[in-house]
């Protein structure tokens, strides 16, 4: 945490990029394209612990389609001048700086000769294919994007906070992701709300078989946004460029992709909790002192799995979360988490019974306090660990049965990952002196989809 810190540090006052070192963008292309090969994404696991936290400017960046306020505009068109003037143009093509200048000075209008769609279709790169898509019930919380991602698109598990940059001109990203009949999808890049980024954020929504459905563009002062709702469950490809096809080391964005509608927060809700309209939803609410506790009820059905999202700390937020999932009718603590993307809490579970459950938002220690987003869904079960009973087989043995258990299945109770073996016929065995009232899941790594809560009599 403390090495994100400086790297946050450097970012803000020396304008750093946000993206990590790498291959050579063009060169793992070029490679890609010779070979007639698609370069396949890392999963997403591996590249969330490294990616920085996001400076946003400060009281810009929660509400959707909020703006930045005319001193903040000014800054960065300056700094978009400043960057266009910084570019090693040869000699003789100087007079391009000025022409970027003058182009970038008119960017809250758009370009007035095209339409969105021969905008998009003019840079030549229609989605044409993509690659396997990540994990279906854990979400995909905050990674990077891997380039290259215009040939094949970047598969991705909703929701999710993508970390990209335009690298060059006419650069292009997209991301897949699966997406419900009936269920909304949200994308929103931050761009316009990033500190030191000068993207002018262009994003349009295609199908799978690359027919383009929406687009929005943003300005100096504001990011777009896409809101669309399937009529059948498919696979959407989200798309994210510079309004003038422009890109370079402070061309910086995040993409946030998530499935549901928009509610507030209602206070109070610790008691009773808030209820929630059918799932899923983005909940905006904030911690206003460090003992404040944020409460929201919901219907599930056994089976399903559930997916707790919290941005704060990757928006900016000074808050510190920490959430759990309660059987309301007992009290019953069925899972908790304080940490997954940095600071920001996350999780996923295979609901344990139909009913009424509620999902509990707080500061770790009592010690922060600050806004968050909460997003909470539900997904199909398939492909989830389960689990029939547990044993206890000595003072500090347990043995877990169930299905759909692996070699790197790890047994958890009560939310710590405990020393697990498989055994011969399929059983878990997990180190740990378990008590009455324990609670007890499956996670398979590494993508750490979890089974069913058993509470332990």
């Amino acid at each position: 945490m403390l090495k994100t810190r400086l790297l946050l540090l450097l970012q803000v006052v020396l304008g750093l990029s946000l993206t990590l070192p790498g291959k050579s963008i063009a060169w793992t292309r070029q490679q890609a394209e010779i070979l007639g090969i698609a370069s396949q994404p890392r999963d997403e696991r591996q590249v969330q612990q490294v990616v920085p936290r996001a400076p946003l400017i400060e009281g810009a960046a929660f509400w959707r389609g909020s703006q930045l306020s005319p001193a903040e505009a000014g800054d960065r068109i300056a700094r978009r001048g400043l960057s266009s003037m910084s570019k090693n143009w040869p000699a003789k093509d100087r007079d391009k700086a000025g022409d970027r200048i003058a182009r970038r000075g008119l960017s809250s209008e758009r370009p007035s000769n095209l339409t969105s769609t021969q905008r998009w279709l003019s840079r030549g790169r229609r989605p044409p294919q993509f690659v396997g898509l990540e994990s279906l019930g854990t979400g995909g919380g905050d990674i990077r994007e891997i380039e290259p991602n215009d040939p094949v698109a970047q598969g991705v598990s909703l929701p999710v906070n993508i970390f990209g940059e335009m690298t060059f001109d006419f650069d292009v990203d997209f991301f897949a992701f699966r997406t419900f009949a009936g269920q909304q999808v949200t994308i929103e890049p931050f761009a316009a709300r990033l500190q030191g980024s000068i993207l002018i954020a262009d994003i349009a929504l295609f199908d799978a078989n690359g027919n383009f459905l929406l687009e929005d563009a943003g300005s100096d002062v504001s990011d777009p946004l896409i809101r669309y709702t399937s009529s059948r469950d498919e696979i959407l490809i989200a798309g994210v460029a510079d309004l003038f096809d422009e890109g370079g080391p402070r061309f910086d964005y995040i993409l946030n992709i998530v499935r549901g509608v928009d509610v507030d927060e209602i206070e109070p809700n610790n008691t009773p909790s808030q209820g929630l309209p059918s799932l899923p939803v983005t909940v905006f609410g904030a911690l206003e002192t460090k003992d404040d506790l944020d409460f929201y009820a919901f219907d599930g059905v056994a089976g399903q799995t559930l997916i707790v999202d919290v941005d704060a700390e990757v928006l900016g937020s000074k808050l510190d979360s920490q959430v759990n999932l309660r059987d309301p009718s007992t009290g019953t603590q069925l899972f908790f988490n304080d940490q997954y993307d940095g600071d920001d809490s996350r999780f996923n579970i295979t609901l344990p019974y139909t009913g009424r459950y509620a999902v509990g938002v707080g500061s770790f220690e009592q010690t922060t306090r600050g806004f968050y987003r909460l997003n909470l869904s539900l997904v199909p079960g398939t492909g989830a660990p389960s689990i029939s009973g547990v044993t206890k087989v000595s003072k500090k043995f347990i043995d877990v049965a169930g299905a759909g258990f692996i070699a790197d299945s790890i047994v958890e109770v009560n939310g710590v990952q405990r020393p697990t073996s498989l055994g011969e016929g399929g059983a878990l065995r997990g180190r740990i002196k378990i008590r009455p009232g324990d609670v007890v899941t499956v996670s398979n790594l590494p993508e750490d989809r979890r089974s069913n809560p058993v509470i332990f009599q």
